[in-house]
């Protein structure tokens, strides 16, 4: 079983690197990557010395990018680069994360502005070092009951990380914040990891909000942003989901990963390698990879 998408402290995760390998060892993981939003800090803490004593199994070194595609935000996980030209190369392309959150905050809430959204903004608060504004933006939206009309799915009543793909990052809602200015595009993103000796793949297609019309041309979308494969297994997919970007992958030739896309405590439904019980991804989702980028591991 593996797992190479997960989260730490140095993003938005709840466990050290440390907490999460003791973890991985105790869930039997074969395999597993550390995919942090736009960071690879996980890889210079200091357990990495001798992380092979807390995790018997294969660690891939990885990272999770944002990035804008046709003005929705997607994600792109990068597996195998080399580590010193990826951490130099980061901050041309992503803001540090505590600014990252702060400017976020200031687009929304002239979203909300502009929505007409009925809300007291010195409710407000969250820690920028730790975590986005969008979940407290939610709360406050939700105590209005005339502000549910502008929700283009209502289902994002009633969950932040729906709220935040269906309105937020949507180009179709009333609430849309326009995020261009904060990441790079898709290909710049992917350009990125190749240059720095890794591959590409696309993160967790399902789970956007435009999900149908990327599918329906999922080939073309590959091909012009230069990614080698998709994420084909996720906690938040169907079983349906993940045999079709499989069968998919296998058709057109391209890579594949799955992972849970942990976060520890800060999302406790998900577990490390099994998501939300529907999860078991095969060794032989990898079977295709290039051995170096397996084996690149502090290499």
């Amino acid at each position: 079983m593996i797992d190479i998408h997960t989260h730490t402290v140095y993003s938005d995760g709840a466990d050290t690197p440390e907490e999460l390998l003791r973890h991985a060892a105790q869930a039997g993981l074969t395999h597993l990557s550390i995919t942090d939003h736009n960071s690879v800090s996980a890889y210079r803490d200091p357990v990495m010395d001798h992380w092979r004593d807390l995790f018997p199994g294969t660690l891939i070194r990885g990272v999770e990018i944002t990035c804008m595609y046709e003005g929705e935000i997607v994600e792109v996980l990068g597996y195998g680069y080399a580590l010193d030209k990826l951490e130099a190369l980061l901050p041309q392309l992503v803001l540090p994360f505590r600014e990252k959150q702060l400017r976020e905050a200031e687009l929304i809430a002239a979203a909300f502005g502009r929505a007409g959204v009925v809300y007291d903004k010195a409710n407000i608060t969250f820690d920028p070092d730790r975590g986005s504004s969008r979940k407290a933006f939610l709360q406050e939206l939700v105590k209005t009951p005339e502000n549910l009309r502008l929700l283009s799915d209502p289902r994002s009543a009633e969950k932040s990380s729906v709220f935040t793909r269906q309105e937020i990052y949507n180009p179709a809602s009333p609430l849309y914040v326009d995020e261009s200015s904060l990441y790079p595009t898709l290909k710049d993103g992917a350009e990125a990891i190749h240059a720095c000796g890794g591959i590409a793949l696309l993160a967790h297609l399902y789970i956007y909000a435009h999900a149908p019309q990327f599918r329906a041309r999922l080939r073309s979308i590959v091909d012009e942003n230069a990614l080698d494969g998709l994420e084909c297994a996720h906690s938040e997919f169907t079983l349906e989901q993940m045999v079709d970007l499989e069968s998919f992958c296998r058709e057109e030739g391209l890579l594949m990963s799955g992972g849970s896309d942990y976060h520890g405590a800060r999302k406790p439904d998900i577990g490390l390698g099994t998501g939300r019980g529907q999860l078991a991804v095969r060794e032989s989702c990898l079977d295709a990879w290039p051995e170096r980028i397996k084996n690149t591991f502090l290499s």
